[in-house]
């Protein structure tokens, strides 16, 4: 695997991330937009979670970048509470789709906790994507989303642990998908991920290489 530190733009503001691909790169690899979770609760982009899709998905053929929200490390701006942050999404795309090697007409996005919510409350990034996993999202950032009458391929995982996304309380808000949603549930598994980080990256993997292959 090789990683990549790059700077991207977005609507004035400069943005940190990390492009990962193959050690092998090839041409036409699929690519994965991935967003990290809560800026003011530590998220970044070296999350455990974040880092463990990434890995992941380098090893398995994908190229992904992940990139810290505006306010997080060196990325400028300030944190608007999920309101403007879907923009640095955009921007992520445009720079994975101009990356060497990398297949523009597919890509994905991996979003986790707060960057569920981003990417759940954002139908201009939802369009950018194939396809959409989705880790331990919020029940009230799926209530009103766009997503639930796209077409988009989504996976949606979380621990039968988490305190904070009830996985029984997820499922009446996903029979309202006009797609069905592929929901699963990793048991032991807390809303944090860790030491079962394992146990979450192989269905996501799996995923995507169905949907972007």
């Amino acid at each position: 695997m090789r990683q990549s530190a790059v700077m991207f733009k977005a609507k004035g503001l400069n943005f940190e991330g990390i492009v990962a691909t193959p050690e092998d790169m090839g041409s036409g690899l699929p690519g994965i937009v991935i967003c990290h979770p809560h800026p003011l609760y530590g998220g970044n982009m070296d999350n455990n979670v974040v880092l463990a899709l990434s890995f992941a998905l380098a090893e398995s053929g994908f190229a992904t970048i992940r990139f810290n929200f505006r306010g997080v490390g060196n990325s400028e701006g300030e944190h608007t509470k999920g309101e403007q942050e879907h923009q640095e999404v955009l921007g992520a795309f445009d720079l994975l789709k101009a990356w060497p090697g990398v297949n523009g007409g597919k890509l994905g996005l991996a979003a986790y906790s707060f960057g569920t919510s981003v990417v759940l409350g954002s139908a201009a990034a939802q369009k950018r994507a194939k396809c959409v996993a989705l880790v331990s999202p919020h029940i009230r950032s799926i209530k009103d989303s766009p997503l639930k009458k796209a077409k988009t391929p989504t996976l949606i995982i979380t621990g039968d642990r988490d305190r904070l996304v009830e996985a029984a309380d997820l499922q009446p808000n996903l029979d309202s998908f006009n797609t069905p949603v592929d929901f699963q549930v990793v048991a032991g598994a807390d809303h944090f991920w860790g030491g079962l980080e394992r146990q979450l990256v192989k269905p996501v993997t799996e995923f995507f290489a169905r949907h972007l292959a």
